[in-house]
């Protein structure tokens, strides 16, 4: 036996050292893991704080590179206009941009010799010539060299330790005129080593190429700290001789002993490099503690385990205890355990029963149990011990219990006959009641509260249904099985969104309950709306278990409601909104038509003769044509629109959300009230008659400044009344200089579809020339020469197309025409290689048949596709961009070239011009116009012609009136010319004519 005990002692310590030692283990693999992990995100960090700096010099280098190229600039204008340079304003330049990093730089502009000529105040007075540097000398021989960045150097002047970036500037004829230089000191830099937070024994540094120190922070007084000094520890040194942009390493022999952790990087604006370090000490401080946390734990681990295992041996070397246990557990159970003898009498209690019956240990002992039992005698405690003898089965029965202080509550027994000690002895368990019996009450009451009138439905927290009353199913339809498992998803009538349903679950969670209206559906399909509450119910830890709803069919009420609302705000017969709703839809049409300054119309409709319909056919039937006039209306407006009767025979109409052009959305009220207009006068079946009537209509604007509701109602109607005064059946605006301009409108609308039908128009050609005067072609314009009224222009019935759509067909109509005139040029030897342009709508491009009606047109008319010039608008590029390219490109790949027309007057984009497939840009005449006079005008057209060089496309000017002009922008590159000064838009012979007669010269 001893030694077997033994063998379980040591099994027991090996196993506590092989826990331990594993426990260590695993704390030392986990150290170690962090620590590598640490020094990971160290290496990151330092790394993206090297990338910081590098960003922030670059910055600072491109300011000063904007600088000087701005100072470059004005130097070569100057030289070029006025061959010298005006030193005061120079110097006033360079003032002005002086402050550049906090007044840090010094700006100064050297001549060809390398004597400083301009600067600021500081310098200007300086002797010293900058000839021999190296970076005047890289500038001197090298005209391509741009933005040149110095390695540290030491000022002339003033001994500060500077970086110097510096630009040639160069004569007219391009030859070397000297060098403008920017001095940035070395403490500017220290400035942007400042920001960063390193830690306590953080360092950050900046060096140039020959390791000379620019910058350090934080800053030491030694020697090695100083700026221009040279120095770097072997690792940074290895580094740079590698020649890597970028790299970290790790230093532990530091000029100030602190090991750390560094980032080096190479500037990319400047010869320079950076280097960032985080302190070892610092990074790895919450590491060493968690070390010692960790010696800690293990040594409680083992304290731990030995104690454990002190406890272990002891239980299982102990033999005894085993009856101690069992009343262990009798004591310490919830429920009162109690031991009767057969006559009643009280043997034994645990605590539990004393407490229930509130007696002390003495006071209970030998007690009879017909003294705590409210409801037994002892003949009847006699009863009950018979029967248990006679079954030997377990027996449960609900009693009473009165405690010491006389209170009674109920009580629930369990009791069997057993054997103790060769015994017959009652072992019962008694268990308080009382809060089962109150919640069995409770749920009694709601269970007959749950069959109320209101219909309920009870889910879990997942939205399932548990449960649903009688009510439930007769307002739903389903019955409890068809919805228990389902969720109340299913009685969605889905004219509620999601966002709706959002907000209703966020209220339930977050206030615990929620109540309102909602539309739900039946099973047989109706939607019906619904009065519904749900309330959330928790636990005592306040976590959702339950959703408990009421839901009441409102249909009635909601009927009732509707029809009060009818009889407030509807006309009872024609079911139209009535005064007191057209009043408020006026108002709100005022508000919105001021707050989005787009204009609306009132229209006033009023039935001409209405009151002869009531006198012959009787007032029912004159009911029954008032209700048709109502349909026919309604039928020519939109859903937003509204139609009002405002008294007998008299509508009012609303058209919201018209044009923001007053003659347009005049227009769109004119058309509206025209169609109303006819409607209106259509036959009426009235009874065994047909009626014919007719209507006055008088209509106003309103829309872009406050006003009254009552303003635009007077004067509608003032313009009905102008109508009928007129002879009935019109329709009169109340502005009559409005009127007479819808009705020019309408007429021009008119003309130019008859125009198309009549072949009334006609094409004209206006020259494009070279410097010589040579015709090289024509830009094709479309003129309308009417019957009555002469040559109508452009300008009027241009936009007008564009409008109504007509331009499709119209600029069809031209392109076939120049093809066709195109193919018979191809015959003559000396017209030839004459081109036409052709300008092309915005809307005619959208067309997804556009390229296919080219290529129809080319190929029905034999026309060569390299004499076709289409000439596009800026307008056109700026919606469905890809779509345009993609189209031109086929285009071009069949030799069609292309024109960019008015360019700089609209929407001229770069990062779209240089991929579109052009041939040449066209200078809008609105600049060639004044490009004597205003300088910015000859600067954009100057551009232009630049521009359209470096894209290597050829550049034409419209508008050129005048030999000066011509000279001009000969003078400045552009060698082709459209305009009155070399011919006006001519007919076909006449232009034919002028180039016979050019060619002969």
């Amino acid at each position: 036996m001893k030694t077997a005990s033994k063998s379980v002692f040591a099994t027991i310590i090996v196993a506590v050292a092989i826990v331990n030692i594993f426990m260590i283990g695993l704390l030392a693999l986990a150290l170690d893991t962090a620590r590598e992990r640490k020094e990971a995100e160290v290496r990151t960090t330092v790394e993206n704080l090297a990338l910081l700096l590098d960003q922030n010099v670059m910055g600072a280098v491109n300011q000063v590179d904007f600088y000087l190229r701005e100072i470059q600039v004005y130097l070569e204008r100057e030289l070029r206009t006025s061959g010298a340079l005006d030193e005061s304003a120079l110097n006033q330049l360079l003032r002005a941009n002086g402050n550049l990093v906090s007044e840090v730089v010094d700006l100064r502009v050297m001549d060809a010799s390398g004597a400083v000529r301009f600067g600021r105040a500081a310098l200007r007075d300086a002797t010293s010539n900058y000839g021999d540097r190296e970076f005047f000398k890289r500038h001197e021989t090298n005209p391509q060299a741009g933005t040149q960045a110095s390695r540290l150097l030491q000022g002339r002047d003033t001994n500060a330790w500077v970086h110097i970036f510096s630009r040639r500037y160069n004569h007219p004829d391009g030859s070397f005129a000297g060098v403008v230089a920017a001095a940035v000191p070395a403490s500017y830099f220290q400035g942007l080593l400042s920001g960063l937070d390193l830690g306590p024994h953080g360092i950050a540094l900046m060096r140039d190429l020959d390791m000379a120190l620019i910058a350090r922070h934080p800053p030491v007084s030694s020697r090695a700290g100083q700026v221009g000094a040279v120095g770097g520890s072997i690792e940074l040194a290895q580094l740079l001789r590698s020649g890597a942009a970028s790299g970290t390493f790790y230093s532990e022999k530091t000029a100030d002993g602190i090991t750390r952790t560094d980032a080096y990087r190479r500037l990319s604006a400047m010869p320079a490099f950076v280097v960032v370090g985080l302190g070892e000490s610092d990074y790895l401080l919450q590491w060493h503690d968690d070390v010692k946390k960790a010696f800690i734990l293990a040594g409680l681990f083992l304290c731990f385990s030995l104690v454990f295992s002190w406890v272990l041996w002891r239980l299982i070397s102990s033999r005894e205890g085993a009856t101690l246990r069992s009343q262990t557990l009798l004591q310490h159970a919830s429920d009162g355990i109690h031991i009767l003898d057969l006559e009643g009498h009280l043997l034994e209690a645990n605590d539990a029963f004393r407490k229930m019956l509130g007696y002390e240990a003495d006071e209970i002992a030998g007690m009879h149990a017909s003294c705590w039992s409210h409801t037994t005698s002892a003949y009847d405690a006699r009863n009950i011990v018979d029967r248990l003898l006679g079954t030997k089965d377990v027996s449960s029965i609900e009693t009473t219990f009165r405690r010491k202080d006389g209170h009674i509550y109920p009580v629930e027994i369990t009791s069997s006959i057993v054997d103790l000690e060769g015994q017959q002895v009652i072992f019962s368990s008694a268990r308080d009641i009382t809060e089962r019996k109150k919640t069995e009450d409770t749920l009694r009451i709601t269970a007959t509260a749950f069959e109320s009138q209101f219909g309920m439905l009870i889910t879990d927290a997942d939205k399932v249904i548990l449960q649903v009353n009688k009510a439930f199913s007769e307002i739903t339809g389903y019955s409890s099985d068809e919805v228990v498992g389902l969720t109340p998803s299913l009685l969605s009538s889905g004219r509620h969104d999601a966002d709706f349903y959002f907000r209703m679950w966020s209220d339930i969670i977050q206030r615990g309950a929620w109540h309102g209206e909602v539309w739900n559906k039946r099973k047989n399909g109706e939607i019906y709306p619904q009065q519904l509450s749900i309330g959330a119910v928790k636990d005592n830890k306040g976590k959702i278990t339950h959703y408990v709803a009421t839901l009441m069919d409102i249909t009635a009420r909601k009927v009732s409601e509707e029809r009060a609302r009818t009889l407030a705000y509807y006309d009872p017969l024609t079911k139209l909104p009535n005064r007191r709703l057209l009043m408020e839809r006026l108002d709100h049409a005022l508000r919105a038509s001021e707050r989005h300054k787009s204009k609306g119309a009132l229209l006033f409709v009023d039935l001409d003769n209405f009151k002869a319909v009531n006198d012959t056919a009787g007032h029912q039937e004159g009911d029954r044509l008032l209700e048709h006039a109502a349909e026919r209306l309604l039928a020519c407006v939109g859903q937003g629109d509204t139609v009002a009767r405002l008294a007998g025979d008299e509508f009012v109409v609303i058209l919201d959300g018209l044009s923001e052009q007053g003659i347009e959305a005049a227009t769109q009220a004119r058309t509206v009230a025209a169609e109303m207009a006819e409607a209106l006068s259509k036959p009426y079946a009235l009874g065994s008659m047909e009626y014919r009537g007719s209507a006055s209509i008088g209509i106003t604007l309103f829309g872009g400044h406050p006003e009254s509701i009552e303003e635009p109602l007077k004067r509608a109607d003032l313009a009905v009344h102008q109508a009928k005064a007129s002879g009935r059946n019109k329709v009169q605006f109340f502005d009559p200089h409005m009127q007479a301009q819808v009705k020019a409108r309408v007429e021009l609308e008119g003309g130019l579809r008859l125009a198309m039908e009549k072949s009334q128009f006609s094409l004209f050609f206006q020259p494009q020339v070279t410097g010589t005067r040579r015709i090289t072609g024509a830009e094709v314009l479309l003129r309308w020469h009417h019957p009555e009224k002469g040559m109508i222009s452009p300008a009027r019935f241009i936009p007008l197309a564009e409008e109504t759509g007509l331009i499709i067909p119209l600029s069809r109509w031209v392109l076939e025409q120049a093809c066709a005139q195109l193919a018979i040029w191809k015959q003559d030897p000396q017209m030839s290689q004459l081109a036409l342009c052709v300008n092309v709508s915005a809307n005619q491009i959208r067309q997804d048949t556009f390229v296919s009606d080219v290529l129809r047109i080319l190929d029905n008319t034999g026309a060569d596709p390299h004499r076709l010039n289409l000439e596009l608008t800026e307008s056109s590029l700026v919606t469905e961009v890809e779509s345009v390219i993609a189209k031109m490109d086929v285009l071009k790949a069949r030799g069609v070239c292309f024109s960019l027309d008015d360019f700089g007057t609209g929407y001229s984009s770069l990062a779209y011009l240089k991929r579109l497939p052009l041939d040449q840009l066209k200078i809008d005449q609105g600049f060639v116009r004044d490009i004597l006079i205003d300088p910015n005008d000859a600067e954009i057209a100057k551009m232009t012609i630049v521009l359209a060089g470096s894209l290597g496309i050829s550049v034409v000017a419209e508008g050129v009136e005048t030999e000066s002009q011509r000279q001009f922008l000969e003078k400045h590159g552009c060698h082709s010319y459209q305009g009155y000064l070399f011919g006006a838009p001519m007919p076909l012979e006449d232009f034919e004519h002028l180039f016979s007669t050019e060619s002969r010269h």
